[in-house]
């Protein structure tokens, strides 16, 4: 189900995305292009890295679907705690030779487990494009483009990499290819991911945090019927 939409990820990044796909993962893709990502040494906590990647280059823009499958070197993998945000993201960006407007990415993805298949749930995709540069960002924490967490995925969560169908843009020019990739894990700040082996088994928000946070919805609660009884 495609979903033509506008959404902007708001919390540290602003990031404007024009076309939406919503899909249900089955197994991981046989017979896609293997892109290996080695994310560091860990232990790593952090809400944000990228990663550049060469496997891409020189590939040309022609409306073509490309099956990818990202894969983490050395036995890592990335952990999504209880704190991570929902709003964590796997962006794919891709830099070429020119300095146009190129249309938008598109496709569909799903992260991938310890065995190479693919993790059950669901997967919300969103592109942007500007100046020869092309994205795409998998949201597999989201249910649908309104923001609705997937709960389908019990955190705490490991995945060993991600797969994507990706559908280029058709850029009219056989001299335009692909020059650089980029792969960037993101979530907000303050609500980390990591990077194992010998990472926490999970994070969970701070206890004063949630209570604050209960303390105001019970304050609004309460307001809010005072104010229906004084009218």
């Amino acid at each position: 189900m495609k979903l033509i939409s506008r959404f902007s990820v708001i919390g540290g990044r602003l990031r404007a995305f024009a076309c939406f796909v919503l899909g249900v993962t089955g197994i991981a893709a046989a017979g896609a292009v293997t892109i290996p990502i080695d994310l560091g040494t860990p232990p790593i906590i952090t809400s944000e890295i990228a990663v550049p990647f060469q496997e891409l280059n020189g590939t040309q823009l022609t409306g073509q679907t490309l099956p990818l499958n990202f894969t983490f070197s050395n036995d890592e993998f990335v952990r999504l705690f209880t704190i991570t945000s929902t709003l964590f993201e796997s962006l794919i960006t891709l830099q070429t030779n020119s300095s146009d407007s190129l249309g938008f990415l598109g496709g569909t993805g799903y992260l991938i487990d310890g065995q190479g298949m693919a993790i059950p749930g669901f997967g919300v995709t969103g592109s942007a494009s500007g100046n020869g540069s092309l994205a795409i960002g998998l949201f597999p924490l989201l249910k649908d483009i309104d923001g609705t967490p997937n709960t389908d995925l019990v955190r705490p969560l490991d995945f060993y990499g991600f797969h994507f169908d990706l559908k280029l843009a058709d850029a009219g020019d056989l001299s335009i290819h692909v020059t650089m990739g980029t792969l960037s894990l993101l979530s907000e700040t303050g609500a980390p991911f990591g990077i194992g082996p010998h990472v926490p088994r999970d994070i969970v928000p701070e206890i004063g945090n949630t209570l604050f946070l209960l303390a105001i919805s019970l304050a609004a609660l309460i307001f809010a019927r005072t104010t229906r009884l004084a009218r």
